[in-house]
């Protein structure tokens, strides 16, 4: 397994697939930090707060929303790519089995994964401090921004886990960009608002995009009330909780535990699918 992970990591390594997705996710994080620290002012200009405002937590949460789809697509394209260029040909003629190509590629990628994950928090952070006036006050207690920020990298890991799974699925590297692309910004959108105000609407806090944006932003809203209201944050109206949860994700009332659970099973059912057909598929 020692060698096929190392063998993984050197396709990796040698393409620039990984570092060309790496650009928009330092990209996406340092402006949506920035744009974070942005929509707080806007909501401390409205009503003046007597302590500091924590953007720094909802600044990780927008821009690990915006930038989770590039970590899902460099774990499909992982996988997926291998077989628009043919090499999983020579992969799977020289490993023991399909399966431990599989869990080689998971290991792999996940390193990757991991590297996204903290560029994100770290360009987010410096986005959201830029655009505070570089006031340090703005990122919380110590303990709330890492909690934060780990929850931010390891959504980052699982969506990459869930794009190698969805690569092994489809084997076909236009399906592995178009449609994690297609269903994140145009049919999960168009379900969300249809759920607004709808019977089903409590299904909404369970689809895909949902659960993997509610890992961060269902622990960074709830934390960011509760430093600003203090005392009073029983007393917070829902509106503001929804207020936040639409700029920066999540949904009002859901517990981050659940979302991340959610999202598991997700990741784990594409994984076994993957696993199912990889293992069946016929190459050349």
């Amino acid at each position: 397994m020692g060698g096929l992970v190392k063998a993984e990591l050197r396709k990796i390594i040698s393409t620039s697939l990984w570092w060309a997705l790496l650009i928009p996710v330092a990209l996406l994080g340092f402006g949506a930090g920035w744009l974070g620290s942005s929509i707080v002012a806007l909501i401390d200009a409205v009503e003046q707060f007597d302590r500091a405002v924590p953007l720094g937590l909802l600044s990780v949460s927008m821009s690990t929303n915006f930038s989770t789809i590039f970590a899902a697509l460099f774990g499909a394209m992982a996988f997926a790519g291998e077989f628009r260029n043919k090499s999983i040909t020579t992969t799977y003629l020289t490993s023991n089995t399909r399966s431990a190509v599989l869990v080689a590629k998971l290991i792999a990628c996940s390193g990757v994964g991991l590297i996204y994950g903290l560029a994100n928090v770290l360009f987010a952070s410096v986005g959201g401090l830029v655009g505070a006036g570089r006031d340090f006050g703005g990122f919380g207690s110590l303990g709330d921004w890492l909690s934060v920020g780990a929850a931010a990298v390891l959504a980052m890991v699982l969506w990459t886990l869930l794009g190698v799974g969805f690569g092994a699925l489809v084997a076909n590297a236009v399906l592995a960009i178009i449609v994690p692309l297609v269903y994140k910004f145009m049919v999960e959108f168009i379900l969300s608002l249809s759920l607004i105000e709808s019977p089903a609407a409590g299904i909404s806090p369970y689809l895909p995009g949902t659960a993997g944006n509610g890992i961060v932003a269902n622990l960074a809203v709830p934390l960011f009330v509760t430093a600003v209201a203090g005392p009073d944050e029983p007393n917070t109206p829902r509106a503001a909780f929804e207020f936040l949860h639409l700029f920066f994700g999540g949904s009002y009332g859901h517990p981050w535990w659940a979302s991340l659970l959610t999202f598991l099973g997700y990741v784990t059912v594409f994984i076994a699918g993957g696993w199912l057909v990889s293992r069946r598929r016929d190459i050349s």
